[in-house]
């Protein structure tokens, strides 16, 4: 009955086809209006005869895999095989939800990327098998392989319906997913959406499409969309609605980092010709209306500032302005300071968001559709490095910490200011763009959407799922945002990139170590992994430490790929000089070693082994020894460790129920990036300067982020009178006041050792 079912719609589609070769001018007019990711009238791109050119990133044409498609760069776009009635492959498994199917509604266009391919692979990461196809190849193999089918941006037909029909009586979940408000009819207007009118379409043939998206949705059991705005009309035809924003991949990451290390220096705040780049990063005629917000504010800081440039887009073919630039006469007297670029793939956006000191994104402050946009054009800015200028939408105010990670303008007089502002003060253009990074770097990271996808699926496996689903949301809601790494003040007294790829950083923190540091960079530079970033934060030593890790690295340039020397301005403490460090860092990981300690030769290539997709951090064994070598047990009175056993640090397995009772995990672990920014950074505090690793263990755990021990011993822990636990954090009035701090950021932990006890 199926089959039979599907081979009717076969032919229903062949007659669609027909009926769209016949009016094919028209309905690419309405297929390009919907082409984009977003914001919405990115849609409006394609002309009515001229090949379709999107927003800047673009994907690869559909590459057909037998009779299907298989259209994304991973594993999660791979087209079902056939499968057969056995209980063990059928949609309604008994084993619960398994396998997810996407199916793209626009399978040519870019927002494929951000909404499928993106989140095929956050499912993937999940733990469940994920595939996508475009909607006109979804058959009936497709829905008897699925447990959940996800329709992004689908119009409603009677090849949908069928699917729909199929998935009700199979079993299968089926979730209507959006990135704009195009659910909504009546918005089908050219009040709302500017770009109607920017490339000639009708409001009656957009409202048409809205009302078919519309059908799709009403049809599905669940919603999900990007913003919360979008959440709230979509409740109002669907109960349940994931909230499920647009997240950078890892690749749009690292070729953004990439792109920021191209520019020189970390931390630089001029580009080495003195301009000053204001780049406005959209791909369509359709924002007509938005670049008009800011249009006079650029104008007038380009004829006041001559080493400012405006950076547009061009069509890559015939070099055609994105902007109608018409519309924006004034222009004309700068023309010499626009700076015209090509529009690039997705791929290589990243690279051209490093090229700008400021990134804008003016949107219509109440305009329901612009008011719904999401973060996106925040979030790729601020992986590249960019300070960003952004209208206060509903989800730019969430996002963006008004003069911390970004400014807020919502005026055009607003614009002026800002603008002025970060034109003029480039110490601002690098902390806000530094703040934006690690503000952005772990709510929109593949972990965090993984952490969202299991929830969202698990949600539909019943009573029981749902509930402890919706405990773990709201409970995770109730989080407050963590406060931005304090990152101190310091000078680069070295640095070498040889633009290489590593995937561990070192980070050597020092005080008056010169006595000891050398062993610690020779054992850095021992290393089995081969490829390796090294930094070295002195925290105001004024021992000869400075001139002989100097001398150090001058020798050793051929061992790294990258090899900076910091120091801070003002001596920071233990917590301050690990953040500038990681500050510094451009890897995904990145491993803590005090100057008085030492790693063992494997020691980031087996940490690195056991950082797996989630894992925020890894930590070895670690031997003690002192002047006399190994230390090792001696007899106790309970007799459960025997005489002459060597004394290891980080000897539990990881539990994060372990750390109620006090820290057993040392400093030198294995650390993700995007878990050290979720959790705030190391606290700097000179009068609780001690505990700084244990609080962002008890961090990790408070937000669900695993570890992992690694039972190998990796690395020796130096015991001697001069280091900082004896000086300093074991010493009774200053225990006090770190335990007192620590307990009052972490209140559920309950020590057994409050007292201060020397390491001997």
């Amino acid at each position: 009955m199926f089959r039979t079912k599907m081979m009717e719609e076969s032919q229903k589609r062949a007659e669609l086809e027909h009926h769209y070769t016949e009016n094919r001018a028209g309905l690419e007019s309405l297929e390009a209006f919907l082409s984009q990711p977003a914001p919405l009238w990115r849609r409006v791109l394609r002309s009515f005869r001229k090949p379709f050119i999107p927003y800047i990133p673009t994907l690869p044409e559909l590459q057909p895999q037998s009779d299907k498609e298989d259209f994304s760069s991973s594993s999660a776009a791979s087209a079902p095989s056939e499968t057969t009635d056995s209980p063990d492959t059928h949609g309604s498994s008994p084993d619960g939800i398994q396998r997810v199917l996407f199916i793209a509604g626009e399978p040519n266009t870019p927002g494929v990327a951000y909404r499928c391919t993106r989140n095929a692979e956050a499912a993937q990461n999940a733990g469940y098998e994920a595939r996508i196809q475009p909607c006109a190849a979804v058959g009936y193999e497709d829905i008897h392989w699925a447990d959940v089918l996800i329709f992004w941006r689908v119009e409603y037909s009677g090849h949908v319906s069928t699917i729909l029909d199929l998935a009700q009586q199979e079993g299968v979940k089926t979730i209507f997913d959006a990135d704009d408000i195009v659910f909504v009819p009546h918005y089908a207007r050219v009040d709302f959406i500017d770009g109607i009118r920017s490339v000639g379409a009708t409001e009656e043939r957009i409202e048409r499409c809205f009302a078919d998206m519309r059908r799709t949705l009403v049809r599905c059991d669940q919603g999900s969309t990007t913003t919360r705005e979008l959440a709230l009309a979509m409740h109002e035809l669907r109960p349940v609605v994931h909230l499920l924003p647009n997240v950078y991949d890892h690749e749009t990451l690292r070729r953004s980092r990439l792109g920021c290390r191209l520019r020189g220096e970390p931390g630089r705040a001029t580009s080495e010709d003195g301009l000053i780049r204001i780049g406005y990063a959209t791909g369509s005629r359709t924002h007509q209306r938005d670049f008009a917000i800011a249009y006079p504010a650029l104008t007038h800081v380009l004829k006041t500032h001559p080493n400012a440039r405006l950076v547009l887009f061009r069509e890559k073919d015939n070099h055609r302005p994105v902007l109608l630039m018409e519309e924006f006469p004034a222009l004309k007297g700068v023309e010499n300071q626009i700076e015209w670029r090509d529009m690039v793939p997705l791929s290589e956006l990243g690279e051209e968001f490093a090229r700008f000191d400021i990134s804008i994104a003016p949107l219509e402050v109440g305009n329901v559709f612009c008011e719904a946009k999401s973060e996106i054009k925040f979030l790729e800015a601020s992986l590249a490095g960019n300070a960003s200028i952004v209208s206060p939408t509903g989800p730019f105010r969430r996002i963006v910490r008004d003069n911390e990670t970004g400014l807020l303008a919502e005026t055009p007089e607003d614009w002026t200011r800002a603008l002025l502002k970060l034109v003029d003060n480039p110490d601002l253009r690098r902390t806000l763009a530094r703040n934006a990074y690690h503000d952005v770097l772990w709510p929109f990271s593949p972990e965090a959407q993984a952490r969202r996808m299991s929830l969202a699926l698990s949600s539909l496996n019943g009573d029981v799922e749902a509930a402890q689903a919706a405990e773990t949301l709201l409970a995770r809601s109730r989080l407050k945002s963590p406060a931005l790494p304090v990152i101190p003040e310091s000078e680069t007294l070295f640095h070498h990139d040889i633009l290489g790829e590593a995937e561990v950083t070192v980070i050597v923190t020092s005080y008056n170590y010169a006595n000891h540091v050398l062993d610690a960079l020779d054992s850095v530079a021992a290393q089995t992994l081969p490829i390796l970033d090294l930094i070295v934060v002195d925290d105001g030593s004024t021992d000869e430490s400075l001139d002989l890790i100097r001398i150090w690295m001058e020798r050793h340039t051929s061992r790294f790929n990258r090899l900076i020397f910091r120091r801070s301005i003002r001596n920071a403490g233990l917590g301050g000089a690990r953040n500038i460090g990681m500050d510094a860092a451009e890897t995904p990981h990145t491993l803590q070693l005090d100057a008085d300690n030492i790693l063992r030769p494997d020691a980031c290539e087996t940490l690195l082994a056991a950082m797996t997709f989630g894992i925020a951090y890894a930590y070895p064994l670690i031997q003690c020894f002192d002047e006399n070598g190994p230390i090792v047990t001696k007899k106790t009175p309970d007799l459960t460790t025997p005489p002459g056993a060597p004394v290891l640090l980080g000897d539990l397995p990881s539990n994060p129920l372990t750390l109620v009772s006090g820290n057993r995990i040392d400093a030198m672990a294995m650390v993700a990036k995007w878990a050290w920014a979720a959790a705030g950074g190391y606290y700097v505090s000179r009068e609780a300067m001690g505990w700084e690793d244990y609080d962002l263990w008890c961090t990790f755990a408070e937000l669900g982020l695993p570890g992992r021990q690694v039972p190998a011993v990796l690395a020796d822990y130096r015991q001697h009178s001069s280091s900082m636990t004896n000086a300093s954090t074991e010493r009774a009035a200053h225990k006090a006041r770190v335990v007192a701090y620590v307990q009052d950021r972490h209140p559920w932990i309950n020590l057994t050792a409050e007292k201060a006890h020397q390491r001997v």
